[in-house]
C-alpha cells in the first residue's frame, strides 16, 4: 500500500471530523508508490541513428488512489455512513476551483503535502450498505512539497552562506524573498553556484523598514510601501540549482527564504 498511515486532513480539515480512516475495504485499495520519472523530448531523423535530445519534461502530474472509509472504532456497532454524511463527506472533497492541500498523517509523511484535486469519488458498499470511498488525488505536478520551510539572514555589509537547495526537481528551484532594507541603498545576492548570477536592487529610496517581496517563480515584486520596484532591480530572479548554493549578501538588511520544497516521494 502507498500509504500505512489512518488520517489525513485536505482542506485543513481532518477526516477525523467525519469520522473517517485511510484504509483498503475488500478489492479496493491505495494505489501503488508512483515516482516522476519525466518525458523524454527528442526527434529522430532518418539521415541519423541518433536522436536529436532536448531534454525531459516534467510535467505530468502525481495521479493516485486513495480509499478510506467509516473508522470502525468511532461509530456504533453495526452502523454505516448515511446518505446525509456521503453528501456532506462529497462537498468537503469535490467541487473546489482551485487544488488543495492534502496531507497523509503517518511519521514519514507529515512534513509533506499534495496540492491536488479529489476526482472520480466514488461510493463503496457492502451488503448494499456504503461503508467506504474510493477517489483519485489529481495533483499539480510529479511532486509533493514540503510545509514553507524559512530561512533567515542579518545581513550587515557582506555576508557568505552556503544554502541547501533539497528540492527534488533536477532544475531551477526559485523561492519567495522577504527582504526589509535597514535604509535604501543597494541590495544584492549572488549566487556562485548558479555561474554567478546576480539578484539586485540599486538606489533603494529609503522608506523606514518597508518589506520588499519576491516571488521568483512568478516574477512578481510587492512592497508593502506600494512603491514600484521594477526600475531599482537588474531582473534577474534569484534561483538554486539544486543541492549545495554557495551565495554572497552584500548590503544592509533582514531577508528570509520562504522555501516549499518540490520533492518525491510518490503517492
Amino acid at each position: 500500500m502507498a500509504f500505512w498511515g489512518c488520517e489525513f486532513l485536505f482542506d485543513g480539515v481532518p477526516c477525523t471530523q467525519y469520522g473517517l480512516m485511510v484504509y483498503s475495504f475488500g478489492s479496493n485499495r491505495q494505489s501503488d508508490v508512483v515516482f516522476p520519472s519525466g518525458d523524454i523530448v527528442e526527434e529522430r531523423l532518418a539521415s541519423r541513428y541518433d536522436a536529436m535530445t532536448y531534454g525531459v519534461s516534467q510535467n505530468n502530474p502525481l495521479e493516485y488512489t486513495l480509499v478510506f472509509g467509516a473508522n470502525m472504532d468511532s461509530i456504533d456497532a453495526g452502523a454505516s455512513i448515511d446518505r446525509f454524511e456521503v453528501e456532506a463527506i462529497a462537498s468537503w472533497l469535490t467541487g473546489h476551483q482551485t487544488r488543495k492541500w492534502l496531507t497523509i498523517v503517518q511519521p514519514d509523511t507529515e512534513i509533506f503535502r499534495y496540492k491536488c484535486f479529489i476526482t472520480d469519488l466514488q461510493l463503496i458498499t457492502d451488503g448494499e450498505y456504503p461503508w467506504a470511498f474510493s477517489c483519485k488525488v489529481n495533483c499539480d505536478s510529479p511532486f509533493a512539497y514540503t510545509f514553507p520551510d524559512k530561512y533567515e539572514y542579518a545581513v550587515n555589509g557582506k555576508l557568505d552562506v552556503r544554502f541547501w537547495n533539497r528540492s527534488s526537481y533536477n532544475g531551477f528551484f526559485r523561492p519567495v524573498i522577504e527582504i526589509t532594507p535597514k535604509d535604501g541603498g543597494d541590495f544584492s545576492i549572488l549566487n556562485k553556484t548558479d555561474k554567478n548570477r546576480l539578484f539586485a536592487f540599486s538606489g533603494l529610496p529609503s522608506t523606514g523598514g518597508h518589506v520588499i517581496t519576491v516571488d521568483n517563480k512568478n516574477q512578481i515584486i510587492t512592497s508593502s510601501a506600494g512603491i514600484d520596484l521594477y526600475p531599482y532591480f537588474n531582473m534577474h530572479f534569484l534561483r538554486f540549482v539544486r543541492g549545495d548554493n554557495y551565495l554572497t549578501f552584500s548590503g544592509n538588511a533582514s531577508v528570509r527564504f520562504v522555501c516549499e520544497f518540490p520533492v518525491s516521494v510518490g503517492g
